[in-house]
């Protein structure tokens, strides 16, 4: 072969190598161009679990980046915080956290994108019904559920141990049980719960008017107003009677969200706690938590032995705004966000209560649950907060009028009639839907 030959065989493997190069260069820097970035408005990222499961999502799908934005702690703050995002327009919203009781809000705002399009009736078909039908508003589906909850009983089995107590079935027998042990033990409580004024004192309030008889709307004429009951009074008093009668709780409890009754109960100055579940893993947090292992949960008491033990349903589930121009890269995401790899990673780090079926006979949550077993029962006496895209005025009447009892500013009777009144006003004009 002539010299000149292999100089030109030379100068065209390097023209090939080059073009190679170029090409592989030129097809990675247009991938990285057209990476979509998403930004999701979430719920606080305790314990790592929001970043480890956008982490696992964006290793399955590296064309997408989620960017994480962080809300509020307090859940009335949370949604203000989301309403502003969306009227200011100041950062887009792709995916967005809600709680239980927010979907007919956004749905009715045009601000949530109803996914019936994009969701099969197999996909849904691995959810609780009660998680998919809190989804459900007009009869579209605008959003899917990462986590169900309801309200449940957190006690020091080591106090009941040790003073021959059962876990008390009645309202009236935890109070019986608070005061045994009360006068028995120094610096501590009864009874512990959420009753400051936001959301977290109208979920707490509904479950004692339901078991003791009451509702806050007809069962059979959903805009009709039954508040007005010897069955809802008798709820307040009770509740009122917890801190001012019976003594077994303090004023404190008025000014407590969830975070602050924790501590509480954490730090062993409660016997009897209401909260949701995810309170169970940082109970047995020896770094946060005196009493680690003298921890027990039960369902809810009764409001007495003829009735029942309701509770809220609680849960959360991720909506996609109708203003995206990156819908499609939202909407994978929100289905990984409540995938049974996404929803394990919450239950094990976060004792999240799963919101798919199948999750709730993995060994694996079991073992780290073991309260789960008493979960799946109180779903079917788990009553949903009125559904209304007015609800956040509906709870904000029934919050308001029930602190101003629990302060004794008002008399229950007094708290209910104007809860009456009010929610009256609302119904008038706007339309109300549930009980």
């Amino acid at each position: 072969m002539s010299k000149n030959r292999i100089k030109i065989a030379i100068l065209l493997s390097v023209i090939i190598v080059i073009g190679f190069v170029s090409y592989i260069y030129t097809q990675n820097n247009q991938s990285i161009k057209e990476q979509v970035v998403i930004n999701y408005y979430s719920q606080p990222d305790i314990n790592g679990v929001v970043s480890e499961i956008i982490s696992n999502f964006e290793k399955l799908h590296p064309d997408i980046k989620v960017n994480l934005v962080e809300l509020p702690p307090n859940t009335d703050d949370k949604l203000i915080t989301i309403k502003k995002a969306f009227q200011s327009g100041e950062m887009q919203v792709d995916v967005f956290d809600s709680d239980i009781v927010w979907p007919p809000i956004f749905a009715a705002s045009g601000w949530a994108e109803p996914l019936d399009e994009h969701v099969s009736k197999e996909e849904l078909e691995k959810f609780l019904p009660e998680a998919v039908n809190a989804n459900l508003y007009m009869g579209q589906l605008w959003g899917l559920p990462y986590r169900i909850d309801a309200g449940m009983l957190y006690y020091r089995k080591d106090l009941l141990e040790k003073y021959n107590k059962n876990v008390p079935m009645t309202w009236d027998e935890l109070v019986e049980t608070s005061i045994y042990i009360m006068e028995r033990e120094d610096n501590i409580k009864g009874f512990g719960a959420s009753w400051d004024e936001f959301e977290g004192l109208t979920a707490n309030a509904l479950e004692y008017i339901w078991s003791f008889g009451g509702s806050v709307f007809s069962d059979t004429h959903s805009q009709q107003v039954n508040i007005n009951t010897k069955e809802s009074i008798d709820a307040l008093s009770f509740m009122v009677d917890m801190i001012h009668k019976h003594k077994i709780t303090s004023n404190e409890i008025t000014v407590y969200s969830s975070g602050d009754v924790r501590e509480s109960f954490f730090n062993g100055d409660i016997i009897f706690m209401r909260d949701w579940s995810s309170g169970w893993e940082l109970s047995q947090d020896a770094q946060n938590s005196q009493v680690v292992g003298k921890v027990g949960i039960s369902e809810l008491p009764l409001g007495d032995m003829k009735g029942n033990n309701y509770t809220t349903l609680g849960g959360w589930q991720v909506m996609v705004s109708s203003f995206s121009n990156k819908k499609e890269a939202a909407i994978e995401f929100a289905k990984y966000r409540t995938s049974e790899e996404a929803q394990k990673v919450g239950a094990l780090k976060m004792s999240h209560l799963p919101s798919i079926k199948k999750l709730y006979n993995d060994s694996e949550i079991n073992e780290s649950m073991p309260f789960l077993k008493y979960m799946y029962p109180s779903f079917e006496k788990a009553y949903l907060r009125p559904v209304s895209p007015y609800y956040a005025e509906i709870s904000k009447t029934i919050q308001n009028s029930v602190h101003r009892a629990l302060l004794n500013e008002l008399t229950p009777t007094q708290a209910i009639e104007l809860i009456e009144m009010n929610l009256k006003n609302i119904t008038q004009t706007k339309q109300v839907v549930a009980n």
